[in-house]
């Protein structure tokens, strides 16, 4: 990762000025029309165009400044599960194909969509830091492979009226696994599915051992509402069929995984807001999910912007 954001930067430094340590505080809004951000510090930096990015780190402020600014939007879903981690020989068949596999299941029960996400053939689980709060998340690297491979599997909730705030929700349940477990939750699926916790000692009798051995044998169940962990489960017995191994007692899930969208305003094509010259992009901005779609907003919103200012030089 830093290696990528390094050549980003390089190849940036010389057309672009870029602020490191600075805070966004105030989008700049006069007449309807975009004028530029208000940083933390105070200073102003004045624009005629904007393109807000905040990443998902960023959607509660986001979220402030669409309502101060009074524009339309409509709740945005939320993602909450695990992160499962099983031996890498059980996956090599379908990740030789194709390394980040892509799977949508509709639940029984619930009719929820449940998802794959974020695989990583032979990674590693790591911990996902978030203001006060701790999830799990994971990568993989291009020379130091592991014999596990992980993935997510998050199910979609998007809130009807009166509830507002699919992100509180998100981080009550997060902050939950943090108060039981001080940290990440890891447990067995066949514990869980035998009503019991995971204990140190069933994990260090398991066939394979946590990537990230900082987790907390604990029970999922404890955190996890009924309506999530019922999701979870179907997808993990279907996907069985289709990768064999998966629904097996050894097979670890860390909680709980969480992605955060904000709430979505009201944009063009082009993803330009209410507001003329300010465009939202990203997935902090609930447009997208996952980075090529991120990066694939940018680019939409970046063409807009090159028309708009050759049509004015016209």
């Amino acid at each position: 990762c830093r290696s990528v954001l390094g050549s980003l930067y390089d190849r940036l430094k010389g057309r672009v000025r870029i602020l490191f340590g600075e805070e966004a505080r105030t989008l700049i809004v006069d007449g309807g029309e975009f004028k530029g951000v208000e940083l933390a510090s105070g200073r102003r930096i004045l624009a005629g165009f904007g393109v807000i990015a905040p990443g998902r780190a960023g959607v509660e402020w986001l979220h402030g400044e669409f309502l101060r600014l009074k524009l339309v939007v409509e709740n945005n879903a939320v993602d909450i599960g695990v992160r499962v981690e099983v031996p890498a020989s059980v996956t090599d068949d379908i990740t030789s194909i194709s390394h980040e596999v892509k799977l949508l299941y509709t639940s029984r029960h619930f009719d929820d969509p449940v998802r794959t996400f974020c695989m990583n053939p032979r990674g590693e689980v790591v911990e996902e830091h978030l203001e006060d709060i701790v999830t799990v998340n994971g990568h993989s690297y291009r020379n130091n492979k592991t014999d596990r491979t992980n993935f997510a599997l998050l199910v979609s909730t998007r809130f009807t009226e009166p509830f507002k705030d699919p992100i509180a929700y998100g981080k009550s349940i997060a902050r939950l696994a943090n108060l039981i477990g001080g940290g990440v939750l890891v447990q067995r699926l066949g514990d869980l599915l035998a009503g019991r916790r995971s204990t140190v000692e069933r994990i260090g009798r398991n066939l394979i051992a946590p990537s990230l051995t900082s987790a907390t044998p604990g029970d999922l169940s404890f955190v996890l509402p009924y309506r999530y962990l019922t999701d979870i489960l179907e997808m993990l017995e279907a996907l069985d069929a289709l990768i064999s191994g998966i629904w097996q007692p050894y097979t670890l899930l860390y909680g709980v995984e969480v992605k955060f969208y904000s709430v979505r305003p009201r944009l063009t094509r082009e993803l330009e807001s209410e507001i003329a010259n300010m465009f939202v992009v990203g997935d902090g901005a609930g447009i997208s999910r996952g980075l090529v779609q991120a990066s694939a907003s940018g680019l939409i919103a970046a063409d807009a912007i090159a028309a708009k200012l050759h049509s004015s030089n016209m």
